[in-house]
């Protein structure tokens, strides 16, 4: 299975936001919109970061006034960013994120981000595709697997 395969299904919305941004504001926007992280862009519009949950737990450790950080001084920044490619299957993006302990990672097609896949996307697709394959070895023992049509025509 293809990174592409999980983007068609869940769709390629990707969450971003300014630099400037501050973080309660993105945190609230986490919660409501059920996402663990945010592409983060600089004021030309340029993909500059990432910002995930990860990097905001870090900011609590020496802040004194957490309302006033914004995210470009707790983003991890672009040349840090390890991306996949649609082309990439899943089991790649898999040792990716267990090797670097990391649960999200932007989807890129030439220089665009086309998505965002969590460790949870990956878990769902492999668990969907498990319960195909077991549903058809299933049918296959039971005989209700489609027979080919001997028919001459």
């Amino acid at each position: 299975m293809l990174i592409k395969d999980i983007l068609k299904i869940k769709g390629g919305f990707v969450y971003s936001v300014s630099e400037n941004e501050q973080i309660c504001k993105v945190l609230d926007n986490f919660v409501e919109k059920k996402i663990g992280s945010c592409m983060v862009n600089d004021s030309n519009g340029n993909f500059i970061g990432i910002m995930t949950e990860k990097d905001a737990i870090k900011c609590f450790k020496d802040v004194q006034k957490f309302t006033d950080i914004k995210v470009k001084d707790i983003m991890t920044k672009y040349e840090d960013i390890i991306v996949v490619s649609e082309d990439d299957n899943i089991q790649y993006a898999m040792s990716i994120m267990t090797e670097n302990r990391i649960k999200h990672l932007p989807v890129m097609k030439e220089s665009v981000i086309t998505g965002v896949i969590s460790i949870g996307d990956i878990v769902k697709a492999q668990l969907e595709h498990t319960e195909h394959v077991a549903k058809t070895y299933l049918d296959h023992i039971k005989g209700k697997t489609p027979q080919p049509n001997n028919q001459e025509f």
